[in-house]
């Protein structure tokens, strides 16, 4: 039997579920499923998972983050992604034809980087990959950070808040596990994903948060028209 419903909030040690299957934020004793965190309950067809209400990000292989270059090292670019150690991100992984005494021409100190983590040591130092997908230097925008452990909330499920907002705003939003969102758009349309993803943040605790959302973005499409 199931004892929680999609987004309720639990506390460490809480029964979620006398059987089915355990994820992320769970552990399993005499076939029940208890929650480790206080957090928010996700559920999908076959898991039941708890994502973190507070917590700092930890790095985690395959893990896409949006970092900024702290310093240029010869043969790799430090990249701060908000966590103790600073990312390596050497020459051969960005996928380049750059000679080494040319990394500063391509990313230089301050620049935004859209990244996968490829290993994490033991002290959660990590290093970064740009093979693949749109890794790569992104152009200046606007960066909005947010609580990692609500991720989830501003991704929805099977990407229904995600879409919602890049569609209705117009925007090219991309999202790092570490809790930043790049977005670059027209400036009324970055406002409304601001105001949207602050809400989200805020009030992940909540069930049916796209009401909210929905209201945001109507407004903004409302004062574009006006403004046109």
């Amino acid at each position: 039997m199931l004892f929680v419903k999609n987004y309720d909030v639990v506390t460490p040690g809480e029964m979620l579920a006398d059987e089915g299957v355990g994820g992320s934020g769970t552990y399993t004793e005499d076939k029940k499923i208890f929650s480790k965190y206080f957090g928010t309950v996700i559920l999908n067809k076959d898991w039941i998972n708890v994502t973190q209400l507070n917590g700092a990000y930890i790095p985690k292989e395959g893990d896409e983050i949006i970092g900024k270059i702290a310093a240029v090292e010869g043969t790799y670019w430090a990249v701060d992604i908000d966590t103790s150690h600073y990312c390596r991100l050497d020459a051969r992984e960005a996928n380049t034809g750059y000679r080494i005494e040319d990394l500063s021409e391509l990313m230089d100190v301050g620049d935004v980087v859209y990244a996968k983590i490829i290993r994490v040591g033991k002290d959660l130092s990590s290093s970064l990959g740009l093979r693949g997908g749109r890794y790569g230097k992104l152009p200046a925008s606007m960066l909005v950070r947010f609580n990692p452990m609500k991720i989830s909330r501003i991704i929805g499920k099977e990407g229904t808040m995600i879409n919602l907002l890049r569609e209705r705003s117009k925007c090219d939003i991309l999202l790092g596990k570490n809790g930043v969102a790049w977005v670059n758009g027209d400036k009324m349309g970055m406002e409304a994903v601001l105001a949207a993803i602050n809400v989200i943040d805020e009030n992940s605790y909540m069930g049916d948060i796209s009401g909210k959302v929905r209201e945001i973005l109507d407004r903004y499409t409302s004062q574009k028209n006006n403004a046109e």
